[in-house]
């Protein structure tokens, strides 16, 4: 492929149809976009611009009807269906809008699950599912169910599941949309320190100005193509302007 070391998921002319009884519907219509080890970078697009779908082509969740996407080089659905699980299993962590905790497991066993797919002993799996939960600010949280911890607190959960094996890739959809404006601010915070500190690459979709504004780069999707990319300082400075002529 050629590709320079430092991309590590690249989706090449990638397209998505849909098939709703006679009709067909092509939630993608070619996108190609190179994502770098490391980067912060936000998705961003209306409702039907075929936002969720690239995002779930690029999670190795979905299939392309046509194009592929590589995940270090390596085509992903040209791979076997083992090793596409291995990709999603240890490579990628998944934060999900609606949170998808186990509402019968408490925030210390959604976290150790992932680990015990991933073979894990109990002591080991306990240990360092202790340990995110810890990090994410839910020390005192390990034992509660998810009816027990708060919306923020669920989500903080859904991101120390998320880190469970240690992923390369974080892959958060709407991981701000419905949490109240400080407790969204705080996991765009959380999710800032663990791009900076520890060189995850973080992919979010979302409509978050804030986490529009905290990105390295955003990618604006429409009727299933790439409009444009800009950067997060540019978006800065078009929103202050914005304010400005507000006043």
């Amino acid at each position: 492929m050629g590709d320079t070391p430092d991309i590590i998921i690249k989706a090449e002319n990638v397209k998505k149809l849909y098939r709703l009884g006679d009709e067909e519907v092509w939630a993608l219509k070619g996108i190609t976009l190179d994502i770098s080890r490391g980067e912060f970078i936000s998705i961003m697009g209306p409702s039907g611009s075929g936002k969720s779908t690239f995002f779930n082509q690029i999670g190795a969740l979905d299939v392309p009807t046509e194009g592929r996407v590589f995940f270090e080089g390596q085509s992903i659905f040209d791979s076997s269906e083992s090793e596409q699980a291995w990709i999603r299993c240890n490579k990628i962590g998944y934060i999900f809008q609606t949170f998808n905790l186990i509402d019968v497991m408490t925030a210390l066993q959604n976290v150790m699950l992932p680990m015990t797919f991933q073979g894990a002993s109990k002591a080991d799996a306990t240990a360092r599912a202790t340990a995110i939960l810890e990090r994410v600010g839910l020390g005192e949280r390990l034992h509660h169910k998810p009816f027990e911890l708060s919306g923020g607190q669920q989500q903080r959960c859904a991101i120390a599941r998320a880190l469970a094996n240690t992923p390369d890739v974080i892959l958060a959809d709407e991981p701000t949309g419905n949490l109240d404006t400080k407790t969204g601010s705080e996991i765009i915070n959380l999710l800032r320190s663990l791009n900076q500190e520890k060189g995850v690459t973080v992919i979010c979709s979302t409509h978050d100005v804030k986490m529009l504004a905290s990105s390295a780069r955003v990618c604006w999707i429409r009727d299933g193509r790439i409009e444009k990319i800009s950067s997060g300082e540019q978006f800065r400075v078009e929103e202050m302007a914005k304010d400005n002529l507000g006043r």
